[in-house]
């Protein structure tokens, strides 16, 4: 999709060009682009829609090279600009903001950015921009467990990028999101069947990076069927490669945990709760916290009190999974350790929190 802003015509091509690469996940070009209108962009101080076309689309750079590196405050310089109400770069703003607040675990924010942007999608005469939102769109309805819309969008996603050469980096990726959104749909042959669709398409591409993010993805699909070895033979591979990435780190972690492997995955859990809090990542800081008072083996008074903070958050963004996850923890502990009112309330909780998630799905 190309936007116009007027005056600036060569910086504004080389701004389009430059988000083409982005989208079609070519660093490397992308890179040098970014090299070449960082040259530029520093002699332009009055004209703010181009500046904000810039910060947009750096935005969207620095994601695609780094989105476990999104931070809460790595939106803020598109937040320093005024907004326009009704053009190109109100559907970006909408767009990248929403993708912002799903990295970092504000859901409800997201969602609600998401629909701005798709009202705007009618100003879009880009096929491969509708694509490239529809893909996302699927991201955030895999990241808020609602498994089957992330298929639907991830598939009409994965149609338009076929039609077009030189875009089968994206068809990867989507074939990669439909992989998990299977893993959590527990339909086991059809996510590997998707996964090891992905993982050729980026070994024939030569992207060792994105072969990795597959195989942390295999890693989570294994943890997910109990087969603790196999998912860290996976997932230590990507944390020997990124030691920052909290999402394989907590996976790792875990599966340690269940093979009562208790240094190693304290470890890991400490590793990626500083990590999370560094970043402001609220939805992996109550995982690891909750995940580190299992570790310890605390008492459940404790465990309840570091429960109970994450479940308000996961109530805020609709994350009923987890707010199941925790009242089960917690309905255990309390029964071994003899106290079984607590553990009866947990459990009933839990059984509610089910039922709601049955019901949810049903909507669909």
């Amino acid at each position: 999709m190309n936007v116009s802003v007027k005056g600036n015509e060569k910086i504004t091509q080389l701004l389009n060009e430059w988000y083409i690469e982005i989208r079609a996940r070519r660093i490397g070009q992308a890179h040098r682009l970014k090299e070449e209108i960082d040259k530029k962009i520093n002699n332009i101080t009055e004209d703010q829609n181009l500046l904000l076309y810039y910060s947009l689309l750096d935005f969207r750079f620095q994601y695609i090279v780094d989105n476990l590196g999104v931070s809460a405050n790595s939106f803020d310089k598109v937040e320093a600009f005024e907004i326009p109400t009704n053009n190109f770069l109100t559907y970006y703003y909408h767009f990248f903001k929403a993708i912002h607040a799903s990295g970092i675990g504000n859901y409800t924010i997201a969602k609600e950015h998401f629909d701005k942007a798709e009202a705007l999608l009618e100003l879009v005469p880009d096929e491969i921009e509708k694509a490239e939102f529809y893909y996302k769109l699927g991201a955030f309805h895999y990241d808020i467990y609602e498994a089957l819309n992330s298929v639907k969008y991830t598939t009409k996603a994965k149609e338009i990028f076929e039609k077009h050469e030189s875009y089968e980096r994206n068809v990867g990726f989507c074939e990669n999101l439909l992989g998990t959104a299977c893993t959590k749909l527990r339909e086991w042959a059809l996510s590997e069947e998707h996964l090891i669709k992905a993982m050729d398409i980026f070994k024939k591409l030569d992207e060792e990076k994105y072969t990795l993010m597959v195989r942390h993805n295999l890693g989570y699909m294994y943890s997910s069927q109990n087969l603790s070895p196999l998912a860290i033979r996976y997932l230590s591979e990507v944390t020997t490669y990124n030691p920052r990435h909290h999402k394989a780190l907590f996976l790792q972690a875990r599966e340690h945990y269940k093979l009562d492997e208790l240094d190693i995955a304290k470890d890991l859990a400490d590793k990626g709760y500083s990590i999370c809090v560094e970043l402001g990542n609220s939805e992996y800081k109550h995982l690891f916290a909750i995940l580190k008072c299992l570790i310890s083996n605390v008492s459940g008074g404790d465990l309840e009190k570091t429960a109970l903070e994450g479940i308000s958050y996961f109530e805020d963004e609709s994350l009923y999974e987890y707010i199941e996850e925790s009242q089960e923890y917690l309905a255990v502990k309390f029964y071994e350790e003899g106290n079984h009112i607590k553990s009866s309330e947990y459990f009933y909780l839990a059984s509610k929190t089910r039922q709601k998630i049955k019901e949810r799905e049903s909507l669909k």
